[in-house]
């Protein structure tokens, strides 16, 4: 299977400034202090036709060179395994530095949980899961790369640590990696099919590599464990 990237829109902090025609520079910031991938970019849509899209630096920081004279636009964050969401340049505070919103990777939240495979791993391999867990709470270069050697030692150590796998999941997916972010999303499943986090960026990562029937799966078993869902597992 070929790489698969996914866009979703997401939720981004921004400094606001009035809508004057000057430019405007604003940040995207991961809630858990996440490094963002580097194609993530920004997008001021006003209407079907007036769109500007700008990217991002590695601090999250982006800008606008202009504006236009209107408080009806929206802007929009893009990158892949964040959250869908978007903000009225109107709804923008006028302070710049309060936040507007804050950036939800796929998988935390509402539907996030803890597996019980946490509480049953072997104590070395709870070492190196929290290991990787400081690690990406450093947020520095490199960080990724650390945490995932940690994480992988730990379901080496356990191959049923769904936590540990579900983590790997969510690096490889920042990193823009989807078929890896599958695999580790789909071991976390197996290793524990009640765990909730892994199923939403599961399902949404095998629809947009074509696996319909894969998709359903996923579904069909985050149902059994919230038979509340719509059959299509869609919550928004």
């Amino acid at each position: 299977m070929g790489q698969v990237r996914i866009r979703i829109v997401a939720a981004c902090m921004l400094a606001a400034l009035p809508l004057d025609g000057e430019s405007r520079r604003g940040r995207i910031l991961a809630d858990d202090g996440m490094p963002l991938p580097e194609d993530a970019v920004v997008v001021l849509s006003c209407g079907r036709s007036d769109r500007q899209t700008v990217g991002v630096d590695d601090a999250g920081w982006f800008e606008f060179e202009e504006l236009p004279k209107r408080n009806d636009c929206l802007v929009e964050a893009s990158a892949p395994g964040y959250r869908p969401h978007s903000v009225a340049t109107g709804a923008l505070p006028s302070d710049p530095g309060i936040a507007a919103v804050v950036l939800y990777r796929l998988g935390k939240g509402q539907g996030e949980s803890l597996s019980v495979s946490h509480l049953a791993a072997p104590p070395h391999a709870v070492a190196s899961f929290h290991a990787a867990v400081r690690e990406m709470r450093r947020g520095h270069d490199g960080s990724l790369e650390a945490a995932l050697r940690h994480l992988e030692a730990a379901v080496r150590a356990y191959p049923d640590y769904a936590q540990a796998w579900f983590e790997i999941g969510r690096i490889h997916l920042a990193q823009g990696s989807a078929p890896e972010a599958i695999g580790a999303f789909g071991a976390a499943t197996r290793a524990d099919p009640w765990f909730v986090s892994p199923y939403e960026p599961l399902i949404l990562l095998l629809e947009a590599a074509g696996d319909a029937r894969g998709a359903s799966g996923a579904c069909q078993a985050l149902r059994k464990i919230n038979p509340a869902l719509p059959a299509d597992c869609r919550t928004n």
